[in-house]
């Protein structure tokens, strides 16, 4: 979420986040209980560098049984998963302004037959 956002100036950001998370839990929790028998936490962030609090909840649980399967400590692995997080934002961000570097083959629009009937 982008809390600078003029719709958003009048609120809080903690209640910010708490919205999203609800409409994304409107959104797709359902689905993924009853069809996909899983559990569903929303990864909300925000443009700020904040996350939401089921966010912070997944990635504290995450973090806790990664140290104790690898048997580091909570704090490095904690640092690795936001590390990890922080580059994948970015390496999101930079495709979507740059473009991907793998050669797109295009089809010609001259080769498409539009003739639906």
């Amino acid at each position: 979420i982008n809390a600078e956002y003029g719709g958003y100036l009048p609120k809080a950001v903690k209640p910010l986040y708490r919205e999203q998370e609800a409409q994304k839990k409107r959104a797709y929790a359902k689905r993924v209980i009853e069809i996909e028998k899983g559990s569903f936490s929303p990864f909300v962030l925000s443009t700020s560098g904040g996350a939401g609090e089921e966010c912070g909840r997944v990635m504290r649980t995450l973090a806790s049984k990664i140290a104790d399967r690898h048997g580091n400590t909570y704090r490095e692995t904690i640092e690795h998963i936001r590390l990890r997080l922080r580059f994948a934002l970015l390496r999101v961000c930079l495709v979507s302004l740059r473009g991907a570097r793998t050669k797109i083959n295009y089809t010609p629009i001259s080769s498409i037959d539009i003739n639906l009937l």
